[in-house]
C-alpha cells in the first residue's frame, strides 16, 4: 500500500536540485545527468515522514556510468503527518543538527555515527544512502543480541565523547551552545502526543495487566500514573553538576543501522551508526544508553547483562576521551555513570512506553494504519488507547511486548 501520490512527491526532485545535489556531493561540472526517484521501501520506516532513494547515473570518460546512491528524507503527503511535523518544527529541528550542531561536534578520527548530510531542499533532507554502504536496519522482532548492542553502545560512545570534547575544547556548556535549538519536543506534560502515550498505556493497565484483580492496587496506580510519567520528563533535562551531552533520544531499531563483515561463522555486525535526530535534547549519556537497552533488548536479556553493557559503553567512552587526553574521571565517574542509569530508567522506561506500541506490528499492517490521516490523527491525537487495546486483544505477541513495559513502570515506580 502506497503511503502518498509518486507523481506529487518526485515533484520534489528536479533536475535543479539534481544537479545541487551533485555538486554537494563533490562531483563539479556534471549537471543535468540522468536520474531516478523511487520510494526507500514498501514498507513504512518511520511514522511522520516519507522516504525515497535517488540514483544519479554519471558517465564516464570510459564511456560506464558512475551510480550516485541518496537517501530522501521529505514532509510527508499525508495531511495529519505533515502538520504534526511542521508544527512541532521537526525538519528544521533535524536540519539544525545537521548543519549547526553536528557540523561543530563531530571529531576527525572517530568513525562515523551518522549519515552524511548532502543537501537541504524544500521540506526534503537528502543524504548518503546507507543501505548503499551496506548499513541495514535490524528486523524490529529480533531484539538485539550481545553483538549488536555492544555495536551500538560504541556508537552511542562516539556520539556522546563529541560532545564532551567540544565542551572540553571551547570552554563552554552545550547548553549555551546549543540551548535554542534542543528544545523538548514531543516530550512534554501538555504534548497531545505524550499525553496519549500516557493515558493509552494506564488504560492497558487497567484492563489486562497482572493487578486488574486487586482493585486497591489499581487505584494506587491510577493515583501515581501521571506523576510518575511527568516525573520522567524531568529527567531530559540538564541537571545541575552533571555531565551532560547531546542525546538521541529516539533510539527504536529502524533508527539504528548495522553494518556487517563474514566470518567463519556468518555475518557479525562491524559498525553502527544512527539516523534521525529530530529528537536531540541535552541529557546526561546514561539517558540514551538505557533507551538504547530498553527498546532493543529483550528484558530477561536487558536485566542479565545490563551492568556490563553499561561498563562496556563506560570504557569505550573513556578510551575515547583518552584519544583526546582528557581523563573521565574528571569528567563522569563509573560510579556515577552507574547511579546516573539507575536514575535514568524510568526515562527509558516511559520513551519505550511511548515508542513500542507504535512500531511492535507488522509492517502491512502499519502501513494500513498510519498512511491513512484520519486513523493517524485519531490513534496519535484522540484515542490512543483505544488502539493498544484493540491490538492487545488480536496479537498475543504484541501484548507480551507493551505489557512487559507497563507493567515494570508499575512494579518499579507505582507500587514502591
Amino acid at each position: 500500500m502506497s503511503c502518498v501520490d509518486v507523481q506529487t512527491q518526485f515533484n520534489i526532485i528536479t533536475q535543479e536540485a539534481v544537479n545541487t545535489i551533485i555538486r554537494n556531493y563533490g562531483y563539479h561540472n556534471k549537471e543535468n545527468a540522468n536520474y531516478y526517484v523511487q520510494k526507500a521501501s514498501d514498507k513504512m520506516l518511520g511514522f511522520l515522514a516519507d522516504y525515497w532513494k535517488l540514483k544519479v547515473h554519471l558517465p564516464s570518460n570510459n564511456g560506464t556510468n558512475k551510480v550516485l546512491c541518496f537517501f530522501i528524507k521529505a514532509v510527508s503527503q499525508n495531511a495529519s503527518k505533515a502538520d504534526m511535523v511542521r508544527e512541532m518544527k521537526l525538519f528544521d529541528k533535524e536540519i539544525n543538527f545537521y548543519t549547526i550542531i553536528k557540523k561543530k561536534i563531530e571529531l576527525e578520527g572517530v568513525k562515523p555515527w551518522s549519515p552524511k548530510l548532502v543537501s537541504t531542499l524544500k521540506e526534503a533532507i537528502v543524504f548518503e544512502d546507507l543501505n548503499a554502504l551496506g548499513y541495514n536496519s535490524r528486523n524490529k522482532f529480533k531484539t538485539f543480541d550481545e553483538a549488536h548492542a555492544k555495536q551500538a553502545l560504541q556508537m552511542l560512545a562516539r556520539f556522546h565523547a563529541s560532545s564532551i570534547i567540544y565542551e572540553q575544547k571551547n570552554k563552554k556548556t552545550l547548553k549555551e551552545e546549543f540551548a535554542v535549538y534542543l528544545d523538548k519536543g514531543g516530550y512534554h506534560d501538555s504534548n497531545v502526543w505524550f499525553l496519549q502515550c500516557m493515558q493509552g498505556a494506564l488504560a492497558a493497565v487497567k484492563k489486562f495487566s497482572k493487578y486488574i484483580e486487586v482493585e486497591q492496587l489499581i487505584s494506587i496506580i491510577e493515583r501515581r500514573w501521571k506523576y510518575i510519567w511527568n516525573s520522567a520528563l524531568d529527567l531530559s533535562n540538564v541537571l545541575p553538576e552533571s555531565c551532560s551531552v547531546v542525546c538521541h533520544r529516539d533510539l527504536w531499531n529502524n533508527n539504528i543501522l548495522f553494518h556487517y563483515k563474514q566470518t567463519d561463522g556468518g555475518l557479525v555486525p562491524d559498525d553502527c551508526v544512527m539516523v534521525d535526530f529530530q529528537a536531540v535534547r541535552c541529557q546526561p549519556p546514561a539517558g540514551d544508553v538505557m533507551l538504547l537497552l530498553y527498546c532493543n533488548l529483550d528484558p530477561k536479556f536487558r536485566e542479565h547483562n545490563e551492568d556490563n553493557f553499561l561498563r562496556f559503553y563506560y570504557k569505550q567512552l573513556e578510551l575515547i576521551l583518552a584519544d583526546r587526553s582528557i581523563k573521565i574521571d574528571i569528567i563522569l565517574s563509573l560510579e556515577s555513570f552507574l547511579k546516573s542509569a539507575e536514575n535514568q530508567r524510568l526515562w527509558a522506561l516511559i520513551v519505550s512506553a511511548c515508542l513500542v506500541p507504535q512500531f511492535w506490528l507488522d509492517d502491512d499492517l502499519t502501513a494500513d494504519i498510519f498512511c491513512d490521516a484520519e486513523q493517524f490523527n485519531d490513534i496519535l491525537s484522540n484515542n490512543k488507547a483505544s488502539f493498544i487495546i484493540k491490538m492487545i486483544e488480536s496479537n498475543t505477541n504484541y501484548r507480551e511486548k507493551v505489557m512487559q513495559i507497563f507493567e515494570e513502570i508499575v512494579d518499579r515506580y507505582c507500587l514502591v
